[in-house]
């Protein structure tokens, strides 16, 4: 008879830039807390409570960035209408844009790669793929919805899944950029510098 050790190890990290470390080796107890981690309200209640046997945290959700859960059974990911995954990526995938998007392209989706950075000076690469959206409004909204999400949920590279707190997020860039999006940003700017 085979058996196989189950692992969860959650990675806390906030915006003060510290990463609070915990370890739950009960498959129980772990498939409940990764239920509650894809959890799209996951950053609404006022505390997040993590308790063992030995001891209980509370840690204000207004001040985690994001949440790691590093394990190799993750649960599916709560993603909007439309898309189809959001996954993270190393460095290299920016130099591999054009063949992501080809083999996106052939199975009928939209791919883009988005580097996002939160209050803690965290920062996560994410490849974000959706279905192939009939309009350019459509992209557009594709892709503002996922941040209008209280929880940007993602697939880890290494295995498990993490969720972005979207309150905390400080910068966004989008590659390739959506079409007529320069140009509205650029007007932006401009009425901006007026008024000042």
């Amino acid at each position: 008879m085979k058996t196989t050790n189950f692992d969860l190890t959650l990675d806390i990290c906030t915006e003060d830039g510290s990463r609070t470390r915990f370890h739950q080796p009960d498959e129980r107890i772990a498939g409940k807390l990764l239920r509650q981690l894809v959890s799209p309200r996951l950053f609404n209640p006022p505390l997040l409570t993590l308790a063992s046997e030995h001891s209980v945290s509370a840690i204000p959700t207004r001040t985690i960035d994001m949440i790691l859960a590093h394990t190799a059974s993750p649960p599916p990911l709560p993603l909007p209408s439309g898309w189809v995954d959001a996954e993270e990526v190393t460095d290299e995938a920016l130099l591999d844009l054009a063949a992501l998007e080809a083999l996106a392209a052939e199975e009928n989706r939209s791919v883009m790669l988005a580097e996002i950075h939160t209050l803690g000076d965290w920062m996560i690469r994410l490849k974000l793929e959706t279905i192939v959206p009939a309009t350019i409004q459509e992209k557009r909204q594709h892709w503002s919805h996922m941040l209008d999400l209280p929880a940007v949920p993602f697939h880890l590279r290494t295995g498990g899944i993490g969720a972005i707190n979207a309150a905390n997020i400080v910068r966004v860039t989008v590659c390739p950029p959506i079409d007529g999006i320069g140009e509205t940003a650029l007007a932006a700017d401009l009425m901006q510098s007026i008024r000042s």
